[in-house]
């Protein structure tokens, strides 16, 4: 399915309702009308496409890739017009995510683990850490 035919979701590492950031930003989620699907360790070494086709937990694919410790934000089919006012949002409400992608047809194929390596390393770069 391509990406921008699936119903908008984001998918949501390490960010569950027993932290704060968790909490905060699945209020916003849910006030912007932007389905939530968790995602574990046990799905680093699925692809992000198939993670982001599911409507539920999506089963984990085996993986021998280490668990990033990293909070991860995936935007799945946000219209700019939506991801704009989700990003206000999340500023307004405080919800601070610094590792967070948007699903395209370029990263569909990543793994969850390789797709989140790789934005932290590219987001400490950038900043310095």
């Amino acid at each position: 399915m391509p990406v921008n035919r699936m119903r908008p979701k984001a998918l949501l590492y390490r960010l569950g309702e027993e932290n704060e950031t968790g909490r905060a930003l699945r209020a916003v989620l849910r006030e912007q009308k932007i389905l939530t699907l968790s995602v574990d360790e046990t799905q680093l070494g699925e692809t992000v496409g198939r993670l982001a086709s599911a409507n539920g937990t999506a089963p984990g694919a085996p993986t021998t890739a280490n668990a990033p410790e990293a909070g991860f934000l995936l935007l799945c089919s946000l219209g700019d017009r939506q991801l704009e006012r989700l990003l206000a949002a999340m500023r307004r409400a405080g919800v601070c995510v610094p590792y967070k992608a948007v699903l395209t047809e370029a990263n569909r194929d990543w793994t969850l683990g390789s797709l989140i390596e790789a934005v932290v390393r590219e987001h400490d770069a950038m900043h310095g850490q």
